[in-house]
């Protein structure tokens, strides 16, 4: 393509090509989306939010470009549903489905028809806004689309002169947002979503010039910016709802207005995008497990997701040392350490039967464990995929110098190789450490608290490493299984050892072995005084001349938990501190409920920095 031939038309092929390459514009301007954005919430994740949908359109098209415009805008639009993250990749996910909406059946399609897909588009990406405000993505589409229709009845038919002038009217409208949002005049900023599609137009334009994308160079992320690069003041108390909520319904004719109206219940900033089979849903809400309940009643919910925008607001604009740490949740850790030391989570997932779950947010631990007891099937937890990983390392590395992620044994889960493979995937990925702890639930939490601690005071990444590798044969888990007819259900122990272990009415304690696997090392007979012998048992792992911090995981039984406590304080154990909380379902969906696990740790002081 080139500025001497006349375009006449675009099909599949065509559109995909000039598609990939505003998307790789997009990408590579991420970081400067985040910067500007500060609207709906300033959670500085707008172009990663868009660079992630966008890329879920590369990957998910890579190996279906079809020369139908209708089947290309059809493949577009359904991966753009399945990747789409945040506020602006809904908006973006719902005008593809406009576009395909409105153009179907048709395997070329002409500036007329060109822009009746636009304006669709448009249309429909207004109409997925519960609350749809001006100064935003919505109104650069809908100048842009409203420009192409009067082109078209002007007479205009050649493609290359229809889109630049179309661009030049967007660039005025992104110019003029600030002028419609406070918010983005206060900060002097223009709407990072709008930005975001601007850009898209500008590296599709790149594409129609050079007509090659290898030749394309998207390198310098703040050319052509509309402002200047400065710090945007914003404050956590902006936020009125805390987790920014996502999930996706697979269903027969969706009630999408009854849906629609319940959601507005639930918070604000929703988006609705999709279609009567698949409708994607993004809202801002503080009670995220109890939407994806009630999203249940229309159909089957997949692909759930919540952030944490307060953490988000933190890690962008407030005040925080040079290393992130980041674990996973199969590593309990208490809430006042997690917002102590800013800790980072990727959670663990599972289901039960067709039915999928966040770990520690669609369900409340009596949930979990009410479920693991009543369900007939029995529930199967699976890693966090590398796209959580690589989505979360993506907004961090924004706003830190480097990460420390901190996982689940690899002889144990697959989450070790997710984290890696999402690491490898990033230029600078020698500032990306990936860490086997071979450690679970309370002892996992207290060696990654240990390097939260660290990184808090200053530390540099080499020798908190170094201060991991110490930890770690310093921290040892012990699980006191109660009823080992869940380690049978999940495939972890035969079926011979529990009914000998019945027979003999014998506790094994299990503890986990220098490749961070379950082992049994010891045990007890009766269940009577279950927390009393359980601390028998652990005094014999401890020394009385040592400190040791403790972290006590109950599968929905915490009173015995704290009975354990006090034993252990009885039994004169030096405790530095000590905490009870729930055990996450990544061990306790193996030991089931009424079962305790001990996380024990050495006390080995952190000097602070000189």
């Amino acid at each position: 393509m080139n500025n001497n031939i006349n375009i006449s038309y675009i099909d599949g092929i065509r559109f995909h090509r000039a598609l990939a390459s505003g998307i790789h514009n997009v990408i590579s301007r991420q970081e400067y989306l985040n910067k500007i954005n500060v609207f709906p919430v300033p959670d500085s994740d707008t172009g990663t939010n868009m660079a992630f949908t966008l890329n879920a359109v590369l990957d998910g098209t890579s190996t279906k470009v079809c020369n139908s415009i209708s089947d290309m805008l059809f493949n577009i639009a359904d991966s753009a549903l399945d990747g789409a993250r945040g506020n602006s990749g809904a908006i973006l996910a719902q005008f593809f489905q406009g576009m395909s909406d409105g153009c179907k059946n048709s395997t070329k399609m002409t500036p007329e028809e060109f822009a009746q897909a636009i304006k669709i588009g448009s249309e429909y990406a207004r109409e997925a806004l519960g609350e749809p405000r001006e100064g935003t993505i919505l109104t650069i589409l809908t100048d842009f689309s409203n420009h192409l229709i009067t082109e078209i009845k002007n007479g205009k038919t050649d493609f290359l002169e229809l889109f630049n002038s179309a661009v030049k009217v967007s660039e005025i409208s992104l110019k003029n947002t600030p002028n419609q949002l406070k918010v983005l005049k206060k900060a002097g900023v223009v709407d990072a979503g709008a930005q975001g599609f601007v850009d898209l137009l500008h590296g599709i334009q790149k594409f129609i010039k050079d007509g090659n994308i290898k030749k394309l160079d998207f390198s310098s992320v703040l050319k052509n910016t509309t402002h200047s690069n400065h710090y945007i003041e914003s404050d956590a108390t902006d936020l009125t709802y805390r987790y920014c909520t996502e999930c996706l319904i697979l269903g027969k004719n969706i009630d999408r207005k009854n849906l629609r109206s319940e959601l507005k219940k639930f918070g604000n900033s929703l988006v609705l995008a999709g279609t009567k089979e698949k409708t994607k849903i993004h809202i801002h809400t503080n009670e995220p497990g109890k939407l994806f309940k009630f999203s249940e009643k229309f159909g089957k919910v997949i692909n759930q997701k919540a952030d944490d925008m307060y953490k988000q607001n933190k890690d962008a604009h407030g005040d925080h040392g040079e290393i992130a740490i980041i674990t996973d949740s199969g590593s309990d850790i208490p809430d006042n350490l997690i917002d102590k030391y800013n800790i980072h989570v990727v959670p663990v997932r599972y289901n039960f039967g067709d039915i999928d779950y966040i770990d520690k947010v669609s369900l409340t631990s009596k949930e979990f464990y009410y479920e693991l007891e009543n369900n007939l099937n029995h529930p199967q937890t699976s890693q966090p995929t590398p796209g959580d990983f690589r989505k979360q390392y993506e907004f961090l590395i924004s706003h830190y110098k480097s990460i420390i992620s901190i996982h689940l044994p690899k002889e144990l889960s697959g989450t070790m190789q997710s984290a890696q493979t999402a690491s490898k995937r990033f230029n600078n990925s020698k500032n990306i450490s990936v860490i086997d702890s071979l450690s679970i639930s309370g002892g996992m939490g207290l060696i990654v608290s240990y390097a939260a601690e660290a990184a808090n005071l200053g530390y540099s990444k080499s020798e908190i490493e170094k201060l991991i590798d110490n930890i770690i044969p310093k921290t040892n888990v012990y699980a006191s299984v109660f009823d080992l007819n869940y380690s049978v259900k999940g495939g972890r122990v035969p079926i011979i050892v529990k009914t000998i272990s019945d027979l003999l009415r014998f506790h094994p304690i299990l503890a986990t072995d220098n490749l961070g696997k379950m082992k049994i090392s010891g045990g007890f007979f009766g269940k009577k005084n279950f927390a009393k012998k359980t601390a028998k048992q652990l005094l014999n792992k401890t020394r009385k001349n040592r400190e040791y911090r403790i972290i006590i995981t109950h599968c929905n039984c915490e009173e015995r938990a704290y009975k354990l406590i006090e034993n252990l304080k009885k039994y004169s154990v030096n405790i530095n501190y000590s905490y009870v909380i729930d055990c996450g379902s990544a061990l306790g969906v193996h030991l089931g409920p009424g079962s305790l696990v001990a996380g024990i740790q050495e006390y080995i002081p952190i000097k602070p920095k000189i």
